[in-house]
């Protein structure tokens, strides 16, 4: 079947959008990672400064805090400034809470997020969440029973920025314990299912 003139240059257009398209998004995510790398540092220097610069003094910045953090003097400095910032009203909630979620997607803590099937929004609709915490503690109801002790918590990402999505508690009886890695199964949420988990 021949294709029109019009139609030709809009299935090339399409075809552009699919090779472009990927391109410009991560080029705007490594920009905007280095725009908020280098957002505080260019403040405290100076605007003159190169971008390049100040997203190399941020680096360092960052990794001389993270060598100091781990040496006993470093520990004692910081877990005084925490207590004082956790004190604060307002502020030290949200510290305490970001702080919470980071550790919990870290390096060190994702062997911790296990990864897990669960019918949500509805039954019969299957979406892939991880485990946060295997005993949730501290709910209780108005007649004074654990909410939470039969029960686990589960994130559920959204995509494809896995960094928000909702929390959810459920019977642990409800779930489908899944034999994949995190970062296999991290990997299928942010590409939208269009990669297979091998």
């Amino acid at each position: 079947m021949s294709l029109s003139l019009i139609q030709k240059l809009r299935l090339n257009f399409f075809y552009g959008l699919v090779v472009v398209l990927p391109v410009f998004a991560t080029v705007w995510l490594v920009l905007f990672f280095v725009e908020w790398i280098t957002g505080p540092a260019s403040t405290l220097i100076g605007p003159g400064v190169p971008q390049l610069l100040s997203f190399a003094v941020t680096i360092f910045f960052i990794t001389v805090i993270g060598f100091f953090a781990k040496n006993y003097v470093g520990k004692v400095i910081l877990d005084t400034v925490e207590s004082i910032i956790i004190r604060i009203p307002i502020i030290g909630t949200i510290y305490n809470s970001s702080k919470q979620i980071i550790s919990a997607f870290s390096l060190n803590n994702k062997k911790n997020l296990v990864p897990v099937m669960i019918e949500y929004p509805r039954q019969g609709l299957w979406a892939l969440g991880f485990i946060t915490q295997e005993s949730v503690a501290g709910i209780t109801t108005e007649e004074g029973q654990q909410f939470g002790e039969d029960k686990v918590a589960v994130f559920v990402p959204t995509t494809p920025n896995p960094t928000s999505g909702f929390l959810l508690m459920v019977p642990k009886k409800d779930l489908i314990y899944l034999d994949v890695s995190f970062e296999q199964a991290s990997k299928f949420i942010v590409s939208a299912g269009t990669t297979n988990i091998d």
